[in-house]
């Protein structure tokens, strides 16, 4: 069944795939594998938007974070050649060839050199990468990985060579002189070239690559390593080599990031920290300069702006190392006070947070408005009618290239959620091995070309692939995430999506929440003070309370609204049906008065009680008056609402809202996640944005319990809930000015205790101060040992 039929505003990309290598994590090789991995990704299209990780630090805490937000399309195993193996470990090919002589070991070298190398003796690798994949849900349809290695020759892979690609000349180190963490550190600017150096290649020593590291401009130490290089020469990992562009997306300004440490989680994160939260330089020497940082970021300045973090080194190490190096910078003093500029901040790995993420995409294909039919199914879903026309971005071969293709629908995000892969986001019947689809940068990207079966000689339109696409609304979304668990909607969930569905939408029902019609509709709630409301303007009856316009009108509001504001506002909620107009009406065979409503008023009317025949006549109604008052009622489902204190989740959902910069998030109301047929918690709301599903809980009073077993018990169900979905985000909302110091205590503890134990544990926020002028939100630090 369809509910409505519209028109999908997308805006469509075309970038480069992501790449995350794995590479053998041999300890006294790990910085020589680093760059041989690095020189067979400096070789793929889009180089520059890849990372590699020793394969002896996949599972580092400090790495899971930026490697899930990275967003990889193909996790891979670094598969290299024989004269790669050859530059690591001398004399292994000659080692392989034997007794070998003649014409024949001549072959059998030259295949040695240029095929790609066993590494059974490696066998950290294919599990590293094989568990990588199933956490971060790569590019796969069911058992079917589209890419699985990445080979020093890129015609031996299914991806673009950056060869065939680049217009200009491009360079970058020569393996052979990546030997230390300092030229490594360089190397990951710049990108690493695997063929062997040109005669007339310079050795820099240990403090020119240090200073190739710390400058601004990173060709500038290029330019020497290579003195014959053509003037427009561009670095292997340059995105304009690539014919690539950077976007800073849902980002006011970019904030640094300098990771200190010399182990390979130190190279790993420095890498991944670039991608995924702005520029980033990797320390890896213990003696850095005043002016290393300074020098590399001229431009931030102020305190906190750029953050120093380290993998592998406490933060009290961190924090002694460079406030040795503060020390030693040059003093500057005006009118006789020195000036302390200090441009950095020292931050567990853990709190790095920023906002928004980077995108590389091709630099003429970005951004490009696009439009689809689309259907709106019952829950909310948006399945386009037509695939989006295929068609291959400026400088690019169909025949030869691959790319990703991006579609985000500017007011409907997706998160980057494992589940939300392949049959998941096809609409309909389509054929779910047409191509890779999946959700990624707050939309769906799929693979340029077609997987199945593709005739030879076939057009371009039969290529390269166009599916047909579904974006799932929230709840389907926390449905197919909570599998083999059942979500379905609390009973507080239903009267909320009956208010949405009266009031048109979900902003609009937060908007009610938010002003001063939520507590003029309260005065419907029996049981409520009526101040200043006429006696005989309102009545108790059995069923519900009702209102005449006179009633309404004398209710005191802040702000205050003109009889003409609230004349129009009932108009308008009556046309909606969250009130209804009809009359209060009595019976002559019992005493009972009930609320009519106008539909159901007629000349001869029934007693609802009873059952008898009545006239419409002046001895019915209510009061004494020649003719009778119309009344009021609330909708039932919207009382229940208001009673349940529903606005505290609606006005939190509505303060998210409006923080959230780019794509306006989706929001689903009060749901259940069952456990063998029960409820096993119970989630006040849900929130999905480009990067995240946040799961909350909200609260009239400071407290998540009366005692400590019972917060425990909560906040327990809580994080089941957040795990049961993968939500990262848990918010915590109140209306009151702060959460009581029992609720922060057991929270922070069990954080703590989660993280210590390596298990599951989401970011924790709390919003408080709900529907007040200053909500105050920030995110929960655990406790400390």
């Amino acid at each position: 069944m369809v509910e409505d039929f519209r028109f999908l505003t997308l805006r469509a990309f075309a970038r480069p795939p992501r790449l995350l290598v794995v590479v053998p994590s041999v300890e006294a090789e790990w910085v020589r594998w680093a760059a041989a991995g690095l020189g067979a990704l400096s070789r793929v299209w889009g180089g520059c938007a890849g990372a590699v990780v020793p394969a002896s630090v996949v599972d580092h805490p400090a790495l899971a974070d930026v490697m899930r937000r990275m967003q990889p399309d193909h996790v891979l195993e670094y598969a290299p050649s024989g004269a790669t193996v050859e530059g690591i470990y001398p004399g292994a090919v000659r080692r392989v060839l034997g007794g070998l002589e003649g014409e024949t070991r001549r072959q059998a070298e030259d295949f040695a050199r240029t095929e790609p190398w066993n590494l059974g003796g490696l066998p950290d690798l294919e599990p590293a990468v094989t568990a990588l994949r199933e956490r971060l849900g790569v590019n796969a349809i069911r058992e079917a990985v589209q890419e699985t290695q990445l080979f020093d020759d890129p015609a031996q892979m299914g991806l673009t060579a950056l060869a065939d690609v680049a217009l200009r000349p491009v360079l970058g180190v020569p393996f052979p002189r990546v030997t230390t963490p300092a030229a490594l550190a360089y190397a990951a600017r710049v990108g690493v070239d695997l063929e062997e150096p040109a005669a007339d290649s310079r050795v820099p020593d240990e403090a020119r690559w240090r200073d190739g590291v710390a400058q601004r401009a990173s060709t500038a130490l290029l330019d020497w390593l290579h003195p014959a290089s053509p003037q427009d020469t561009l670095a292997l990992l340059d995105p304009a080599a690539a014919r690539c562009v950077r976007l800073d997306r849902d980002r006011i300004r970019a904030e640094p990031v300098v990771v200190v440490g010399d182990r390979p989680e130190d190279f790993a994160l420095a890498q991944l920290a670039g991608l995924v939260h702005g520029p980033c330089m990797w320390l890896p020497w213990q003696d850095p300069s005043p002016f290393t940082i300074t020098g590399r970021f001229p431009r931030w300045r102020g305190p906190g702006t750029i953050r120093v973090t380290s993998a592998s080194m406490p933060m009290e190490d961190v924090e002694a190392r460079m406030h040795t190096m503060w020390e030693r910078r040059p003093r500057v003093f005006i009118d006789g006070k020195e000036v302390d500029d200090k441009a950095f901040a020292c931050v567990p790995w853990e709190d790095l947070h920023t906002r928004g993420n980077n995108l590389y995409v091709h630099e003429q294909a970005w951004d490009l408005p696009r439009s689809l039919p689309a259907t709106v199914l019952p829950d909310g879903s948006l399945e386009a009618a037509l695939g989006l026309p295929a068609e291959a971005p400026p400088g690019l071969d169909a025949a030869r290239d691959k790319w990703q293709v991006l579609l985000v629908a500017s007011d409907h995000p997706l998160p980057p959620h494992r589940a939300l892969t392949g049959a998941a986001l096809h609409a309909g019947q389509a054929n779910s091995w047409a191509t890779f689809v999946r959700a990624a940068d707050g939309g769906i990207t799929y693979s340029s070309h077609r997987f199945d079966f593709v005739p030879h000689g076939a057009s371009l339109a039969g290529t390269l692939a166009a599916p047909r696409l579904r974006w799932p609304s929230l709840p389907a979304v926390l449905a197919m995430a909570a599998k083999p668990h059942r979500v379905q909607p609390s009973a507080a969930g239903k009267r909320a999506a009956v208010a949405e569905r009266l009031l048109g939408s979900r902003p609009a029902l937060e908007d009610l929440a938010a002003g001063p019609g939520w507590d003029l509709l309260q005065t419907f709630l029996p049981g409520q003070q009526r101040p200043g409301q006429p006696e005989d303007g309102w009545w108790s009856l059995k069923t519900s309370v009702v209102m005449t316009f006179r009633a309404l009108d004398a209710t005191p509001l802040a702000p205050e609204w003109e009889t003409s504001q609230r004349r129009a506002q009932i108009d308008e909620w009556t046309r909606q049906g969250l009130l209804r107009r009809g009359l209060a009406l009595g019976c002559q065979e019992c005493p009972a008065f009930e609320f009519y409503p106008l539909e159901e008023i007629a000349q001869h009317y029934r007693c609802r009680r009873c059952g008898a025949g009545n006239d419409l006549v002046q001895a019915r109604w209510k009061t004494g008056t020649s003719e009778p008052e119309w009344a009021y009622e609330l909708h039932p489902a919207v009382a229940e609402l208001i009673d349940n204190n529903a606005d505290v989740p609606l006005q939190a959902t509505r303060y998210l809202r409006r923080q959230a910069r780019g794509m306006r998030p989706l929001v689903a109301a009060e749901f259940e996640i069952l456990r063998n047929g029960e409820p096993f918690v119970e989630i006040d709301f849900a929130l999905a944005d480009a990067g995240e599903i946040w799961l909350g809980e909200a609260k009239k009073t400071n407290a998540l319990g009366d005692v400590h077993r019972d917060i425990k018990r909560e906040l327990c169900k809580l994080l089941d809930g957040c795990q049961a979905v993968a939500a990262h985000r848990l918010l915590l909302a109140t209306a009151a000015p702060a959460w009581n110091t029992a609720t922060l205590t057991v929270a922070k503890r069990e954080l703590h205790g989660l993280r210590t134990a390596g298990k599951y544990a989401p970011d924790v926020y709390l919003l408080t101060a709900v529907g007040s002028s200053a909500p105050a939100f920030e995110r929960l630090a655990p406790a400390q040992d």
